[in-house]
């Protein structure tokens, strides 16, 4: 599915990444490698919620580095 932020370069988008918090950046990158949030807990020894916590988490920070980004 497209991005609703436009098209971002992959260098970009990981430097932006590194503005995410660490431990939510972790769970966004294995998402994007295609892992399966069941899995990615499991791996890193977090509940299922805790995981799904940090995606969402996640998510909403790294849109909101991408409208800061934007506005300039």
């Amino acid at each position: 599915m497209p991005s609703p932020y436009g098209e971002v370069e992959a260098r970009a988008l990981l430097e932006l990444l590194w503005l995410v918090e660490p431990r939510e950046r972790r769970v966004l990158i294995l998402v994007g490698e295609g892992e399966q949030v069941i899995e990615i807990a499991r791996s890193l020894g977090l509940p299922v919620g805790t995981a799904f916590s940090r995606l969402r988490r996640g998510r909403i920070r790294l849109a909101a580095v991408l409208r800061r980004r934007r506005a300039r």
